[in-house]
């Protein structure tokens, strides 16, 4: 079987298969990754104190993209032979290169389909962390259906029309696996939807993307890099093979280089806009002012998100000015206090912040995020308290942030069955729900003690599976395969035993989201099923009856991150903030 496959065809992507990247005043910076700092205003409303901001621009806040054209295998009749032209030519290639027998005899297969793969690499991105990878059919192809279909490895990378032929760069990720449908997730079978799909988590970095700051123009020098590099370094360091380092490390009077701390880790947008607001060097009496001025910022609640970020970037020394805004009678206030106190690690976040991601949902991505940055062992069992929410959101983002501290946790352990899905059984007095994961991962958690199908089943789904009741509380699974003898599982009606025989009968992720989606609409199952229910970072924040309606519009954003102007990355400092049309937040490639 072919492991590997890579091309283009012809006029489809040329425009879009470049990674956008310059390198003018920033020295020597990777392409895929880099945008040209400009000069942006200063972050603070007085000019006693500069801040690193005032003397740098953000560089690797765009998001990338690296491509690849492949082989899919494993189709079932629905694949097609490619036309002749560039994207056969440059798989053909790569087949002989890895020295694969008859490669024509293997395109030629209605089992095997040439694939556009592309992936969208995040800021601040480190070697070994997985992405998605969208796969899309070439119109000009044949292919009809990648149902069960498998992308072998495949190397992904920039690629660029050079001379009149795709050509192809280093290689940034390592690709595989099988492909879950748009079909599946649009929960209806289209010609188009059936073309398209995703592999879930299925390319891991191979390298890493820069991310850093570049020295605005009138700052560029040796000693401006050296000093900026020395006050970040003073405010974040990490401990590696138990010695002391900081993250920021200058290149050259243009740019410095930043490696992420593991407290901002899923919030790289807040990490740099916490280090563009740490000021420079300056007397004392300075700091306290500046800290003083940030306070009033803070207990303002028309500026409060700008004061507690500023308050956070000085560090220890702006706890105390943060514990006021606690007590303040402004639940933005006291959200964005308790937001700043998680990532500086006290411990007096975990109360404020536990209640915003149960009640809020326009608190709950950020309240989530910054408890997951939070080390301290009682966040835990916050956590784990928030499994038993009535929303859906707040309790699977409960469960994913446990998850990323450690798969082995009793509330949440879990096991991966022998077709890569993960699966979780948690228990929960919230009325049973049962969720499916379409981003990074396959993985199925059930929550509730007793989940199981109803009634006198009788259901016949896809590719030969049916599904039968067997006895009280028993069901009998079965899949006919035409020339093959039928096999057959016994399992009980609770829904995990009968996950795992489906496994058992080869079915993969998406035949089983499938199969149990249509069990709930056909009135087998009767909790309630949700995909992707995860915290949304572009829900508005709406006061609580107790906030005097005067002082605060209904529709102020929480915002915590970069917008891009042209090729530039700013700030955004208003309280409006863009908004993603996926309501988790994700960035879904497409080849349109």
């Amino acid at each position: 079987m072919p492991r590997h496959g890579r091309s283009n065809t012809a006029r489809i992507l040329v425009a879009c298969l470049l990674i956008a990247g310059q390198i003018s005043t920033l020295g020597c910076i990777a392409p895929w990754t880099s945008n040209d700092p400009k000069e942006v205003e200063p972050s603070h409303d007085w000019d006693k104190v500069e801040t690193v901001g005032d003397l740098t621009g953000v560089v690797g806040m765009n998001s990338a993209i690296i491509k690849a054209i492949t082989l899919v295998t494993t189709l079932k009749g629905t694949g097609s032979d490619p036309p002749p032209g560039e994207a056969r030519n440059l798989v053909l290639g790569e087949m002989r290169t890895r020295q694969i027998d008859n490669p024509s005899q293997w395109l030629g297969s209605p089992n095997t389909a040439v694939v556009f793969a592309e992936a969208i690499i995040p800021p601040g991105a480190r070697k070994g962390d997985i992405v998605d990878v969208r796969v899309v059919v070439p119109p000009e192809t044949d292919t009809t259906s990648l149902e069960s279909g498998y992308m072998p490895e495949t190397r992904l990378g920039d690629m660029a029309m050079l001379g009149g032929k795709m050509r192809k760069g280093r290689d940034i990720a390592r690709a595989s696996g099988p492909i879950v449908l748009d079909s599946v997730i649009d929960g209806t079978v289209t010609e188009a939807n059936q073309k398209r799909g995703n592999i879930l988590g299925g390319a891991r970095l191979v390298e890493e993307r820069p991310l850093g700051l570049g020295l605005v123009k009138d700052h560029v020098s040796i000693a401006a890099s050296s000093r900026v590099g020395a006050v970040i370094n003073k405010r974040f360091y990490m401990y590696l093979d138990g010695s002391k380092q900081g993250v920021a490390n200058p290149q050259s009077d243009k740019y410095i280089e930043l490696a992420v701390h593991p407290r901002y880790k899923d919030n790289i947008s807040r990490y740099m806009r916490v280090i563009r607001y740490i000021p420079i060097a300056m007397t004392t009496p300075a700091r306290l002012e500046y800290i003083a001025e940030a306070e009033k910022l803070l207990l303002d609640q028309a500026t409060t998100q700008v004061g507690a970020m500023k308050l956070e970037a000085v560090g220890k020394e702006g706890i105390e000015s943060l514990k006021k805004g606690l007590d303040s009678d402004h639940e933005l206030v006291r959200f964005c206090s308790a937001e700043a106190l998680a990532y500086l690690n006290d411990s007096e976040c975990i109360e404020p912040l536990t209640e915003a991601a149960r009640r809020n949902n326009g608190f709950r991505y950020r309240a989530l995020l910054a408890l997951g940055s939070f080390d301290d062992l009682d966040v835990i069992d916050a956590m784990e308290g928030l499994l038993n929410a009535e929303s859906a959101e707040a309790r699977y983002g409960a469960f994913d942030q446990l998850k990323k501290r450690s798969n082995e946790l009793p509330s949440i352990a879990g096991i991966t069955l022998a077709n890569g899905v993960q699966l979780h059984a948690i228990r929960s007095i919230a009325p049973a729900l049962v969720h499916f994961r379409l981003k990074d991962r396959p993985e199925i958690t059930v929550f509730g003690n007793d989940v199981r199908l109803e009634g006198d089943v009788i259901f016949i789904g896809q590719n030969g599976l049916t599904i039968r009741s067997n006895g009280h509380r028993k069901l009998k699974v079965m899949r006919f395969t035409a020339g093959e003898e039928e096999e057959i599982r016994e399992c009980s009606t609770d829904v995990v035993q009968l996950i795992r025989a489906l496994t058992d009968l080869d079915c993969q992720y998406g035949e089983i989201v499938r199969t149990l989606f249509g069990l709930r609409n056909e009135g087998y199952m009767s909790v309630r099923v949700e995909v992707n229910a995860m915290p949304r970072p572009d829900r508005s924040y709406i006061k609580s009856e107790e906030e005097d309606a005067g002082e605060l519009e209904s529709s102020e954003m929480l915002a915590d991150n970069f917008t891009q102007t042209g090729d530039s990355a700013k700030t955004e400092e208003s309280s409006e903030v863009s908004t993603s049309a996926e309501g988790d937040g994700a960035l879904i490639p497409t080849f349109d």
